[in-house]
């Protein structure tokens, strides 16, 4: 049966609609996973950054300010972090703390940033009334920012948290991911805050 010119019209413009719908929604897929996989290098980066706080916060205060390239004193601290992404795999985490350390001017800004989005953690802790966030500031607090009295290994923290707190030490763990996602947000701003919006919607 020959189809009126009209007929074909609809049927070319449905299929045109369709195919635009399709081809949005797998954008929309695809910035979804890019989104989803740029936190989780964020997530790792916050965790290698943390890990290091007290070197960078003894270097930041024992560090001799030098000359520096211009294009260096124009960088962020979200910058100078992401920059880490192209160090990410076995070992090379270590390098990416490296070069900001070998900068006096970098680990200045960066322990700065990680510094005022700590005290915003902190407060927000506090002030939400919640005994977990409480919890999980202490537990962040002792773990990565306050000093260490002795040489404890990460495991005898974790047990004497969990002492202390009355939680096992999975709880803690639980707590530090927790947190870890939290400061990861405020570390990298608007991009950080969306994409943790977005996990707790799923």
């Amino acid at each position: 049966m020959i189809q009126q010119s009209g007929e074909i019209e609809q049927i070319i413009e449905k299929t045109a609609k369709l195919t635009a719908e399709k081809i949005y929604a797998k954008m929309r897929s695809d910035n979804a996973k890019e989104q989803e996989s740029l936190f989780s290098e964020r997530l790792y980066n916050t965790r290698l950054l943390l890990d290091h706080y007290r070197l960078f916060k003894e270097h930041a205060e024992n560090a001799v300010f030098e000359l520096t390239r211009l294009d260096e004193a124009e960088l962020s601290a979200i910058e100078i972090m992401d920059s880490m992404r192209q160090s990410i795999g076995p070992g090379r985490g270590e390098i990416a703390i490296e070069s900001i350390v070998k900068s006096a001017l970098r680990t200045e800004i960066v322990i700065k940033h990680i510094n005022e989005m700590l005290g915003i953690y902190e407060a927000y802790c506090y002030r939400s009334g919640k005994p977990e966030n409480e919890r999980r500031w202490d537990i962040i607090n002792t773990m990565y920012i306050k000093p260490l009295q002795g040489n404890k290994t990460k495991t005898e923290l974790y047990e004497e948290l969990a002492e202390k707190h009355f939680i096992s030490d999975r709880q803690v763990k639980y707590d530090i991911n927790m947190a870890l996602e939290q400061i990861t947000a405020l570390l990298f701003g608007i991009d950080g805050v969306r994409r943790l919006e977005f996990k707790k919607k799923k």
